[in-house]
């Protein structure tokens, strides 16, 4: 695979992602609520090699209503409401379209994985709105230097000394050493930043760097799972050298509702 190539496409999504925490909330859920849509056909794709393909009409709009719900005022921003008109409208609709009670499981499921996990994102960058200290910023740069120094980390030291696989049936290519360096670098990032960025304790930063770890590796295998049991390399074609938006996001998906989790009942509470 062209290396040029997929630092070049890499430097283009942190330019677009890192412009869009600088413009503001509208654009953060332009980018995210884009992101449901294409990770969710994506993920409809997938799923329709396994088996019955998930109905377009309900996974996607569901996927984009809970990726975005948390710019909506407060008493709009559940999701159950979102949940109990998926379960009504798409299980009477499925009747009528002879849909599958098994497709509309996966539109929900699928939906569920995408649309709410990548939803979180928007809720970490609004933290306490209005925001003057810009610690909603400072959050999500966090969460990101978390993952992106990890998953290079586990690059470099997996294709240095990776000799023990790790899931190696699920990714044949990844090692139990980059697995730890990842998680080793995911921690001092959590443990060095996190008081400087965010004002949280050593300890507190640690803590979150570690579970940014096991979210961010976690999402990667379960992407690859995924592609394994549908048999394809790639998600998608979208992103020159990357694959699919779900091949570069994958890390990032499960990251967004634990990072919140715990600074929401942990760190800050």
């Amino acid at each position: 695979m062209n290396l040029t190539l997929r630092v070049v496409s890499g430097v283009v999504l942190v330019a677009v992602i890192v412009g869009a925490l600088w413009i503001g909330t509208p654009a953060v859920a332009t980018v995210v609520g884009a992101g449901a849509v294409i990770g969710a056909w994506e993920l409809r794709a997938l799923l329709g090699r396994m088996g019955p393909t998930p109905p377009m009409w309900l996974m996607l709009p569901l996927s984009v209503w809970l990726g975005i719900r948390f710019v909506l005022p407060a008493a709009d921003m559940a999701g159950d409401w979102a949940f109990a008109a998926a379960a009504v409208v798409g299980l009477l609709a499925g009747l009528g379209t002879r849909q599958s009670f098994a497709g509309w499981a996966l539109a929900v499921g699928g939906a569920t994985y995408i649309g709410l996990c990548l939803g979180f994102w928007v809720a970490i960058y609004r933290w306490h709105v209005p925001d003057p200290n810009h610690l909603g910023f400072r959050l999500v740069i966090l969460a990101l230097a978390g993952a992106v120094v990890g998953d290079t980390a586990a690059y470099f030291v997996g294709s240095a000394i990776g000799r023990h696989p790790f899931f190696h049936a699920i990714s044949p290519r990844k090692s139990a050493e980059g697995a730890v360096a990842g998680a080793v670098a995911s921690v001092l990032v959590g443990a060095i930043a996190g008081p400087w960025l965010i004002g949280i304790s050593i300890p507190l930063g640690a803590g979150l760097g570690a579970l940014m770890a096991v979210a961010a590796q976690g999402g990667d295998l379960v992407e690859s799972a995924i592609k394994r049991e549908a048999g394809v390399k790639d998600s998608g074609t979208l992103i020159p050298g990357h694959g699919g938006i779900l091949d570069r996001a994958d890390s990032l998906v499960l990251l967004a509702p634990v990072v919140y989790c715990y600074l929401k009942l942990i760190a800050f509470s």
